[in-house]
């Protein structure tokens, strides 16, 4: 256990750049990390409200007993779908695997190691949902200690199950991918796939029978305890303080975990050595040579960046992938439907007045610009080396970004026109502004991500998921369409003004920071 010990203890210092912030005498790190602790304190504020208004609006109906199982529920959903978004990134193919496996520890160390670094993350999550609930389910139903005792062995086990399912999933979409020669291209489309199908599952709980308040509690246990039946355990331990439930949902947990770690042992080195193993379909020979104009490399060398990283693509393109998704759901359920079993009552009226900004809520979520630098790596002197101008090279990374939004903005766009009574400005307003978005977001990400840049990666969900820059343009993206969107809501008869405005400043804070990229020299940037 010394080696695990040593092993996580080196994964969570490396993460969020701990290890450096320790010992860093750089002011502007220091003020960086201070920037992202803010931002990670709102973030967790937010989600502590959530889990305790939610808690206490079931409370308010009468169904306290269903707390434990609800927020379980919402905290495994959730766990399962970041999971599985960087489980290809945390097993397999990180890059000091070589240097990893060559130390005197065993390979079920070095799995529980990366596993246990994810667990950490999970369980902090776990607090910041579970706490809150718990506080309400022990005020309306009584706080002896056990209960106390069995909420925390309940919050140190919740992660286990839905972490293992999507570790399971992901070493299962890596194992046959293995067999490709275009592994990455299969890793990242299996990963899409099985995003898709947790996310499609989740959003299968949110539909409401109608006749629901008739027995509200009994049919919304049955739907729980049938959807995931852990959380029938965890309904009987808390809430019929049942030891044998509590002691069964525990012992699962573990048991699942260490047969995990068992079973992958077996075949871990042999799908790591796989994956880094090249396919040739044939001798290579030389043949007719073809020329491109340095744009057009340029733009083939970041989109074979991007689309050769699963953690990269997965990560930075499932903005367009909700964006068709959602509208295909507004088309075929209806916004008044949708409203009914999402329980948002006035979707239908705020999606009518604001459909523009609906597209553009996705497309804020979508800046491959804001990591592309730092998934340079090792390999950034090559760009610095190369006899281009700087414009050039953020013009190709710009470009790859409109390429991976604008097909499903034109798809979503034609979908919305199809679901909405719209008049002809409106529906002009639908495909322009989505794309103004798109722009703003493409240079605000490049912008970040030469003020927040991130070499020292040792793998790519390092520099991905764990990149200021990201976190900055993500925030860049939300303050863009808060303002307008808000407006929107205050005054609906006066949508069509406010969206021409929004897309007018929009445009020319876009315009500013694309002129600003071209007086950066790049040289320096990457040295």
């Amino acid at each position: 256990m010394t080696n695990v010990f040593l092993l996580t203890k080196i994964q969570v210092l490396g993460l969020f750049g701990i290890n450096q912030l320790i010992h860093t005498k750089d002011s502007r790190t220091r003020l960086q990390a201070a920037i992202m602790g803010v931002v990670a304190l709102i973030l967790g504020a937010v989600i502590v409200l959530f889990s305790y208004i939610t808690a206490a609006g079931y409370a308010a109906l009468g169904l306290v007993e269903l707390v434990p199982a609800i927020i379980l529920l919402f905290f495994s959903m959730i766990t399962l779908f970041f999971t599985l978004i960087r489980s290809s990134g945390t097993l397999f193919g990180f890059s000091d695997y070589d240097l990893i496996m060559s130390l005197p520890v065993t390979r079920s160390s070095v799995i529980l190691s990366r596993l246990l670094t994810v667990y950490l993350g999970n369980l902090l999550f776990g607090g910041l949902v579970l706490l809150p609930a718990m506080m309400v389910f022990m005020k309306e139903s009584g706080s002896p200690a056990i209960l106390w005792m069995s909420a925390l062995l309940i919050w140190l086990s919740a992660p286990l199950l839905p972490m293992i399912a999507a570790m399971t999933i992901g070493g299962v979409i890596t194992a046959i991918s293995v067999r490709f020669r275009h592994k990455n291209l299969v890793i990242t489309v299996l990963s899409f796939g099985a995003t898709m199908g947790a996310m499609a599952l989740s959003f299968s709980m949110q539909v409401v029978d109608e006749d629901l308040l008739a027995d509200l509690g009994r049919q919304l246990g049955q739907a729980i305890g049938r959807f995931y039946p852990p959380a029938r355990l965890v309904t009987a331990a808390l809430s019929q303080r049942n030891v044998l439930a509590l002691s069964s949902f525990v012992l699962l947990s573990a048991a699942a975990a260490a047969l995990f770690v068992f079973l992958l042992s077996k075949v871990y080195t042999k799908i790591n050595s796989a994956l880094s193993t090249q396919h040739a379909r044939t001798a290579y020979r030389i043949t007719q040579l073809s020329a491109a104009t340095a744009n057009k490399a340029l733009y083939r060398r970041e989109l074979k960046l991007l689309t050769s990283c699963p953690v990269y693509l997965l990560n930075t393109c499932i903005g367009p992938v909700l964006m068709a998704a959602a509208s295909l759901a507004l088309r075929f359920f209806g916004s008044e439907q949708l409203s009914a079993m999402l329980q948002l009552p006035g979707l239908q009226g705020l999606l009518q007045h604001m459909t523009p900004f609906f597209p553009a809520l996705f497309v804020v979520m979508s800046s491959t610009t804001a990591v592309s630098l730092n998934m340079e790596g090792k390999n950034r002197w090559i760009l610095s080396s190369l006899p281009v101008s700087a414009k050039a090279i953020f013009d190709s990374k710009i470009l790859v970004n409109l390429t991976v939004l604008l097909p499903s903005i034109i798809f979503s766009s034609l979908i919305l026109v199809m679901t909405f009574p719209l008049n002809y400005f409106s529906i002009l307003m639908v495909f322009v502004t989505p794309v103004v978005y798109a722009g703003f977001i493409a240079v605000v990400g490049l912008s970040a991500n030469l003020r927040f840049l991130k070499f020292d990666w040792k793998s790519p969900q390092q520099a991905v998921k764990q990149s200021m820059s990201a976190m900055a343009a993500m925030l860049a993206g939300l303050a863009a369409i808060a303002p307008p969107v808000a407006l929107g809501i205050v005054f609906p008869e006066q949508g069509q003004l406010i969206t021409v405005a929004a897309d007018l400043v929009l445009a020319a804070i876009t315009a500013l920071l694309y002129g600003s990229l071209k007086r950066i020299n790049i040289r320096e940037v990457l040295s």
